[in-house]
């Protein structure tokens, strides 16, 4: 028996190896289908997925075998890795390398064997997709082929588990610059918010009417600067799933008054007023949300609209109950989506048309954490808009059980 020399790239392969953190793991089928594939197409017994390790080889997949390794000495795939197209042993017992190879005079009796190499990126060859068989056979020009392109797809499956290190990576990169951000931006910006409101407040002596102006004009953008950088954080969270919410029951209308309260001051910037519509018998019913977060989307909502409508025009929020959920819409008397925008209403960074009021600007955010809040409150959000007349953003909640069984009751 003759054992395979190492290849020159040795502790090149060994890393690249180690790289895709694939030892020792769990089977998986997308592995097992391509080694079903190739036993089919080869009509042997057996068809492995190798990987030649340091001092073993170790199979990710095994088809028509129990034993999960052996050790690198008496591998064949060891011989396979040394070139670049199919190792072909047609016959071990006449081949002085394999003659006496215990894997060939006892279990799994290797007779045949057919291996194509794993080439990963700068010729790192891995293991093998090979098949065996335990009696004396060859293989032919198509079946050769079939082994080489099922082996591509297995380094496909290869490279991929790199790209998804690589994300994760990135993702873990990702929280660590959140973190960065939310103390060295979020901090400093709180900071400077709170000493221009002392300056407009004269806690710090009475200013002129320029300094004053100069005052307003950082604070404006200090404001919109630091919801910048709270809108970029709540994205990041949402989109890496990491945005806790704390549901608790509260009270719909409630909900509804305290946001138009809240950003009545604003629409009273856009020139706009806001009036809210619900039935009576609506005033105690209950939803199972976070009244913070509920109260984000509805401010991105008002403030949006607000942004849009005209002067001295109404932005008009109602309130439906219809079943066991709850509609909101919040509608506007603006200009309206164009058809050919409206598809990326939702998308990240999107601002859609000319606000009438350009001092109002915003993120482009807003509409996009909205969605993914109200998604995470098990509801829907959506819009219909008729272009130079009005647009209507709504959203839809389920009732909190109690509010279900009430209205059962009074229906």
């Amino acid at each position: 028996m003759k054992s395979a020399p190492k290849p020159e790239n040795e502790a090149e392969r060994i890393r690249g190896l180690y790289e895709l953190d694939i030892l020792d793991t769990l089977e998986e089928q997308a592995y097992d289908d391509l080694t079903l594939l190739a036993a089919q197409i080869c009509n042997t017994p057996i068809a492995l997925v190798s990987l030649v390790d340091h001092e073993r080889q170790w199979f990710k997949s095994r088809h028509g075998l129990d034993a999960s390794e052996t050790p690198r000495e008496v591998a064949f795939c060891a011989h396979a890795i040394l070139g670049d197209s199919v190792f072909v042993v047609e016959d071990s017992g006449l081949d002085e390398r394999f003659h006496d190879n215990p894997l060939a005079t006892g279990a799994p009796h290797v007779k045949f064997y057919a291996g194509a190499p794993l080439v990963l990126k700068d010729n790192l060859r891995v293991g093998t997709l090979c098949v065996i068989a335990n009696e004396p056979r060859s293989i032919t020009a198509e079946q050769e082929q079939a082994l080489e392109a099922l082996a591509r797809q297995v380094v496909s499956q290869l490279e991929l588990r790199i790209r998804v290190k690589e994300l994760q990576t990135l993702d873990r990169s990702k929280d660590e610059f959140i973190s960065t951000v939310s103390h060295e931006l979020r901090s400093p910006l709180t900071s400077i918010n709170g000493s221009l409101s002392l300056l407009m407040n004269n806690k710090a002596g009475e200013l002129q009417d320029r300094q004053r102006q100069m005052v307003e004009i950082a604070a404006r953008n200090s404001e919109r600067l630091l919801g910048i950088v709270n809108d970029i954080l709540d994205l990041a969270k949402l989109e890496a799933g990491k945005l806790e919410i704390d549901r608790g029951p509260c009270n719909l209308v409630d909900l509804l008054e305290n946001a138009l309260e809240l950003n009545r001051p604003y629409c009273t910037q856009c020139n706009c007023h806001v009036v809210l519509e619900y039935e009576e018998c609506d005033r105690s019913i209950l939803i199972n949300c976070d009244e913070h977060r509920m109260l984000q989307v509805l401010t991105n909502l008002l403030t949006n609209a607000a942004k849009y409508s005209r002067d001295d025009e109404d932005i008009e929020v109602s309130l439906v109950i219809d079943g066991d959920s709850a509609r909101i819409e919040v509608t506007d008397h603006g200009p309206g989506i164009p058809e050919d925008q409206q598809q990326h209403v939702f998308e990240r960074f999107k601002q859609i048309g000319t606000p009438v009021n350009q001092k109002m600007a915003g993120t482009g955010l807003g509409l996009r954490i909205s969605k993914q809040l109200i998604e995470l409150h098990d509801g829907t959000i959506g819009f219909r808009s008729i272009p130079g007349e009005s647009t209507t953003f709504y959203l839809t909640l389920p009732l909190a059980p109690a509010s279900r069984v009430k209205q059962s009751v009074t229906a």
